[in-house]
């Protein structure tokens, strides 16, 4: 609940949940993708079903070195 603008978000929306970087907005949460393929998710002031779970703060990746 104490993300700041600019940070990657895990958020849930109902029984979904996604990874999107947050802007507050005078009209709610506006959810954003990195990856331009994916649409901006607008969530009201009132939605009852959207929650903040975390914050991201790493990305860990198993890549193999040849």
């Amino acid at each position: 609940k104490d993300a700041k603008n600019g940070q990657i978000v895990v958020a849930r929306l109902g029984e979904e949940v996604t990874v999107k970087r947050l802007r507050r907005t005078s009209k709610g949460v506006e959810l954003i993708p990195e990856n331009p393929d994916f649409q901006t998710i607008h969530v009201a002031p009132d939605a009852e079903d959207f929650e903040l779970e975390g914050i991201a703060v790493g990305l860990i990746r198993n890549t193999m070195l040849m």
